[in-house]
């Protein structure tokens, strides 16, 4: 044993990097070693923090014969003080794990330490606070302690400052075969029902979670798990779409894996089935999404210089394409929440349909393609997918340990294949590193062929039992409670010409709110469902009749004044319906009105006043062309004074009869008085004569 040890108390990314540098070849045929720059970033001291020590055998913790045993040991120190120096020392067990479950319990930390021998020691010097130190350990070939070992799944741990970490080492040829790897192609949780424009810019980017899932799977043989919503957003958007976006869409749909369409969203199927759906919900039209200016033209016979294409609005089915290519039907439930009932529904929903579920879930030794009674399912290695996942979400030293958890999780599940593919997935993740994800998928298939679904379909399915899973129950309770909103949604969006432009846009932000990111973060995911209910009441409260103060109602006949408030970004057809108290007028009960689009429309509504004055109440509503109900019932006080038409009528005939009388006697008498004065002046001018 030859052991070595790395300097202490200088940054953890310089000793990092010193530790890594004669390994690194090593690494990077393996895809599993992060690069120098990817360096974890210094812990900060806490009083309250804690020493951590890891342990994990490099060559993706599989030893061929005649190789020595190379295993990297490193301690974290989050505390505020310094751990003092302590010698490493290297356990290996006498006895290799006799299968997957003595394996999960052995790295779970439920089984005691089989008997082992030490193997190798190296001494570690303090580490200051905020400070991490690593040693490497190298177990020589002919070292009595791997000489003549039998091939096999060995525990191995290290003892250092008082903790104790555990890995394990694959002894012999390890997993050999064929495996099938499934990586999800998603994004973060969304409730919004589609991808902004500014989020695809962000996921497209060169250093962005979408590309960086395309850089991992691009020249593998990885089976991708394509969320439609993704592709669909891109291309509603059409040419508005980012140029980033546009061109991860074209590289998507050029790579020649193999692949199937996730739900909308990802959407959580399990959820739906313990909500009582009589089938898993789908997209209904994402037409509220298409820009249609920016959609390719559609083609006219022989067009002329005066002539424009129209653009045209694309098919739910080409917006949801996820590429030729494509398998059957595929359902990934979450880990843990498949059943029989489960997997009987989404076959009855879609004949031929498939169900993934976890090797947990089911008999032992199941093969990848299986059958019950409800229907077919394919069956993936929960512990090495398990490993692979943790593996890929990680830049750090312990993605050694995962890949090794994952060797040994395979050599078992490909033993137990006899000749079948074995089947592994890795988890929906939003902040995979592209190279914890190219190393994961390179674990996975190092010592085995990779191969598609078509090789795991081309078995005959065996007949096995699945057991029942758990589902959270606020998850249903919460999806019964949306779709009752939907329920409302669906009515009240009778007042548009198209009434999808309201239920599609509600159906995909349901499926977008079940979306498989969200289970990671339950408080995030019940803040996105009560978000989701303020904006399912903001939309039914879109439309209402403005607040009217008392109106004068002075003349037998006119029209009243009202308005309605139209906050939709879609002209409404509604029905002003007016029902007064009192008989002293006479309304026009219905009045069709289309209310303009994020604008208050004023509407006229003609009135006739009857016999007698008084006060009379209003009550106006609102109705969609098939009288569904719309917001809230307004009530207008109207004064009604309608007799003072008339008594203002005989005023006036009496003023203008009084004028006119006034007008003749002055003319009568203007006329004498011109006659009196003509006569004298007659008879002056006698006299004068």
């Amino acid at each position: 044993m030859i052991p070595t040890s790395a300097r202490t108390g200088t940054p953890a990314s310089r000793r990092r990097r010193l530790l890594l540098a004669p390994l690194i070849a090593v690494a990077i045929v393996l895809g599993i070693a992060a690069p120098a720059a990817a360096a974890t970033p210094t812990p900060s001291p806490s009083s309250t923090g804690t020493v951590d020590v890891s342990v994990a055998p490099l060559s993706g913790g599989v030893l061929a014969a005649g190789e020595a045993l190379t295993a990297l040991v490193w301690l974290e120190n989050s505390t505020a003080s310094r751990t003092p120096a302590s010698t490493a020392e290297l356990m290996l067990g006498d006895a290799p794990l006799d299968g997957s479950a003595a394996l999960d319990a052995w790295l779970s930390e439920s089984a005691d330490a089989p008997a082992g021998r030490v193997v190798g020691s190296s001494a570690v010097e303090e580490t200051p606070p905020g400070q991490s130190s690593s040693a490497s350990v190298i177990v020589a070939a002919d070292d009595p302690a791997l000489a003549g070992r039998g091939a096999g799944v060995y525990p191995l741990w290290v003892s250092l400052a008082g903790k104790t970490a555990r890995s394990v080492v694959t002894i012999g040829t390890g997993p050999s075969g064929t495996v099938a790897v499934i990586v999800p192609i998603t994004a973060p949780a969304l409730t919004a029902g589609m991808l902004s424009t500014d989020q695809l810019s962000s996921l497209t980017a060169s250093d962005g979670a979408l590309t960086a899932q395309l850089d991992a799977v691009t020249g593998t043989s990885a089976i991708l798990a394509v969320d439609p919503a993704i592709v669909a957003s891109i291309r509603a958007r059409g040419t508005s779409a980012p140029e980033s976006a546009r061109a991860w869409l074209q590289r998507l749909m050029d790579l020649p894996n193999s692949r199937f369409a996730l739900q909308y969203g990802d959407a959580d199927v399990s959820t739906q089935f313990a909500a009582g759906l009589g089938a898993p919900l789908a997209p209904t039209s994402l037409n509220a999404y298409v820009d249609l200016k920016a959609q390719p033209a559609a083609p006219t016979p022989a067009p002329t210089d005066q002539q424009q294409s129209a653009s045209t609005t694309p098919t739910l089915e080409a917006l949801l394409d996820v590429g030729a290519g494509a398998e059957p039907t595929i359902y990934w439930p979450p880990s843990g929440t498949a059943s029989p009932e489960l997997v009987g529904w989404l076959t009855a929903a879609t004949p031929g349909a498939l169900t993934i579920v976890d090797s947990t879930q089911v008999s032992a030794a199941s093969p990848s393609h299986a059958r019950t009674g409800g229907g077919e399912l394919l069956v993936a290695s929960a512990g090495a997918s398990a490993a692979l996942q943790a593996a890929s979400t990680s830049t750090e030293l312990t993605t050694r340990a995962d890949a090794a958890a994952a060797a040994a999780h395979l050599t078992f599940a490909s033993a137990a294949a006899q000749g079948s593919p074995v089947l592994v997935t890795l988890g929906r993740s939003a902040t995979r590193d592209p190279q914890g994800l190219r190393g994961a998928i390179s674990a996975a298939t190092t010592g085995m062929t990779a191969v598609g679904l078509s090789s795991v379909l081309g078995a005959s399915p065996t007949d096995i039992e699945v057991s029942a899973g758990a589902v959270d129950p606020a998850r249903p309770a919460a999806l019964t409670s949306m779709l009752a909103g939907a329920a409302q949604i669906d009515s009240f969006a009778t007042i548009l010409d198209d009434p999808s432009l309201l239920t599609g846009r509600e159906r995909a932000a349901i499926l977008q709110v079940l979306g498989g990111a969200w289970l990671g973060d339950p408080s995030g995911w019940q803040s996105a469902v009560d978000a989701h209910a303020e904006a399912t009441t903001t939309t039914l409260d879109s439309v209402s009749i403005v607040p009217s103060t008392a109106l004068n109602l002075l003349t037998a006949g006119t029209n009243l004044r009202f308005w309605v408030r139209n906050d939709l970004p879609y002209p409404v057809n509604v029905v002003l319906v007016a029902a007064p108290d009192d008989l002293r007028v006479d309304v026009e009960r219905e009045n069709a009105v289309v209310a303009a689009a994020a604008a208050n429309t004023l509407v006229e509504v003609p009135v006739n006043a009857r016999i007698g004055n008084g006060d009379v109440k209003i009550d106006l509503s609102l109705r969609s062309p098939t009288y569904v109900p719309i917001g809230q019932t307004q009530t207008v006080d109207v004064n009604v004074r309608a007799d003072w038409e008339g008594i203002g009528l005989v005023v006036l005939v009496v003023l203008a009869t009084g004028f006119v009388t006034i007008g003749v006697i002055r003319t009568i008498r203007r006329r004498k008085r011109d006659k009196a004065d003509a006569a004298r002046t007659d008879d002056d001018i006698e006299e004068n004569a």
